[in-house]
């Protein structure tokens, strides 16, 4: 069964604008390792250094949720602390079918 869903990144305390693009990088092979590449949109921000990553306004449609979801966040954790081991990882699901 499919489900849709929304995938909400956020890295923050890195420690400049060069971090923030190797990582803004990595999260953007992880997005495409997963083939879901075409629904994220992945933002370097310089001031302050950070990434953001989304799928709105349009949900990604993800078959076995489950597992997936568990190895996008570890695939995320470890591209970013392998670049950024001090960064703070937010990473969220939402799901517009249950609003």
């Amino acid at each position: 069964m499919s489900v849709n869903i929304h995938l909400h990144l956020d890295v923050d305390g890195l420690e400049s604008p060069d971090e923030a693009d190797r990582v803004g990088a990595a999260v953007d092979l992880v997005m495409k390792d997963h083939g879901v590449e075409s629904w994220m949109v992945v933002g370097v921000h310089r001031e302050p250094p950070s990434v953001t990553a989304r799928s709105e306004p349009y949900p990604i449609i993800v078959r076995g949720f489950a597992e997936w979801s568990k190895r996008v966040e570890q695939d995320v954790e470890s591209s970013v602390r392998a670049i950024a081991p001090k960064a703070r990882i937010g990473l969220d699901w939402g799901f517009p079918d249950e609003e």
